[in-house]
């Protein structure tokens, strides 16, 4: 039997947006409705992690196996990955569909395509105790020279849009944090949202790169990159431990912002 397969379509990319459960009578709820979908491995692995991760972990993966279980037309609990060398997920029986995750405190980024090599990354911006020394980590001599005034506020937070940009393209490649970050060339600048020109990408010369800063709200910064492809990008949200109706008309409430607030506080 042929297993039903939906979207994206081609040049196009989706991403959904799911936030951290907040603190209040619901989280533990919210947190056991996210371990169900999670696979016997997923939840011994979650039994491992620090309690103040646990709800990250938890509506994290249960975000990518739903997303996916939607995209792949397979019950959640008939998905299997298959992790690469350093961890990036293949969805087994489906090769063709991309999937990436990211998550910081606060929220996880699901993104699918049927592109090419697809990664999504975001950061939520912290006070840095050395900036300087992250900076040599993440810029290439080339950015650094050409760094503008404009990315050295208070929080730093045009080192972060660099850092994901980065990150974005390194995971698309599957090295994501084993990668060298100061191989791949960027000027975002300080935004949060817009194409990015990527001036270098070590070893995938011959593809074509789309680049994309994501706008999930002033204290995160995220992005996502896609090989030849992704022209389109579509932000979606889903509510922890839900499954995404893929049914048209797809939309996303009026801001994601918004959204995401009222999920965690509830």
């Amino acid at each position: 039997m042929t297993r039903a397969r939906h979207g994206p379509p081609p040049g196009e990319a989706h991403i959904w947006a799911v936030p951290e459960p907040g603190p209040g009578p619901r989280r533990e709820a919210v947190v056991r409705r996210c371990v169900e979908l999670l696979s016997p491995d997923e939840v011994r692995r979650w039994r491992h992690v620090v309690p103040s991760q646990r709800a990250l972990y938890a509506s994290a993966h249960a975000a990518l196996r739903a997303v996916t279980a939607a995209y792949s037309g397979r019950p959640a609990d008939r998905i299997a990955f298959v992790h690469g060398r350093f961890g990036k997920p293949y969805v087994s029986g489906d090769p063709g569909l991309r999937v990436s995750l990211s998550h910081t405190d606060g929220m996880s980024l699901v993104a699918v395509s049927r592109d090419g090599p697809t990664g999504v990354d975001v950061e939520r911006i912290k006070p840095l105790r050395d900036p300087a020394g992250l900076r040599r980590q993440v810029l290439s001599e080339w950015e650094a020279a050409r760094w503008p005034a404009d990315c050295e506020d208070d929080l730093h937070s045009g080192l972060f849009t660099h850092w994901t940009c980065k990150e974005a393209v390194l995971k698309a490649m599957g090295s994501g944090l084993t990668g060298d970050l100061t191989a791949v060339r960027v000027t975002p600048g300080a935004r949060r949202r817009g194409r990015v020109t990527l001036h270098a990408v070590p070893g995938a010369a011959a593809r074509s790169w789309t680049l994309q800063l994501i706008d999930v709200g002033p204290e995160f910064r995220a992005a996502i990159a896609v090989a030849d492809g992704g022209e389109v990008i579509r932000l979606f949200t889903l509510a922890p431990g839900e499954r995404p109706v893929l049914r048209p008309p797809l939309t996303a409430p009026r801001t994601i912002r918004a959204f995401l607030d009222k999920e965690t506080q509830s």
